[in-house]
């Protein structure tokens, strides 16, 4: 499989595109010359971690996925 490596700015201009690359092989994002993130496939016969989760809850009923993905993602909005 190929590696691509790519500049965070790189990643934010053209976001979509990369997606679509990571489909077929891996990318490295680079942040002041450092490597930090590698964008891969789950591919098809993958699931997410959560899917696994699903029933270990205690009150599985009263769990809601977007609003956990909301509070997650708030965290981060600030870092940038």
């Amino acid at each position: 499989m190929m590696i691509m490596i790519i500049t965070a700015t790189e990643f934010k201009n053209k976001v979509g595109k990369f997606i679509e690359l990571a489909k077929n092989e891996d990318i490295i994002i680079s942040k002041n010359g450092k490597n930090i993130v590698k964008l891969v496939s789950i591919g098809e016969d993958e699931y997410p971690a959560t899917h696994s989760l699903l029933g270990v809850f205690e009150k599985a009923g009263e769990y809601d996925l977007n609003k956990t993905k909301e509070e997650r993602l708030s965290k981060y909005e600030s870092i940038d």
